[in-house]
């Protein structure tokens, strides 16, 4: 079989019926299985407890810019921080993935010269629903 490259991606985020999808230069979205392994009578035996989803993201800090990500996502994480928020990762035409993340306090500051950065690391609620064309 020949090799693969992927080099397409993007990702979207709606607060407040608000998208954003402009700042992040990185973005990973992770699942862990939780599987128990139970000795019976029979022999070792599997089952699946729970799926866990979290969703990386490194992005340019855009601090009092016009429809900031990163006030959005400090003001999502203030007045709503149990309330998901939705999310369309694209890890390559024909694959893409839709889900809600927790918000997270973006951080502020970094050093100089540099471009400022936020890395946020949220929790994703239940399972990304995925379409794979």
């Amino acid at each position: 079989m020949p090799t693969t490259v992927i080099t397409g991606r993007d990702v979207t985020f709606t607060i407040g019926g608000n998208n954003y999808d402009a700042q992040a230069t990185s973005a990973v979205l992770t699942g862990t299985t939780n599987r128990q392994a139970y000795e019976t009578l029979d022999g070792k035996v599997f089952k699946v407890i729970d799926n866990d989803f979290t969703f990386a993201v490194e992005m340019l800090a855009d601090w009092g810019a016009a429809g900031s990500l990163c006030e959005g996502l400090w003001n999502a994480s203030e007045s709503a921080p149990n309330t998901g928020i939705n999310t369309v990762f694209t890890a390559a035409s024909g694959a893409v993935f839709t889900f809600q993340i927790l918000p997270d306090f973006p951080s502020a500051g970094g050093t100089a010269p540099d471009a400022q950065t936020v890395s946020l690391s949220f929790q994703v609620i239940g399972t990304p629903a995925e379409n794979f064309a």
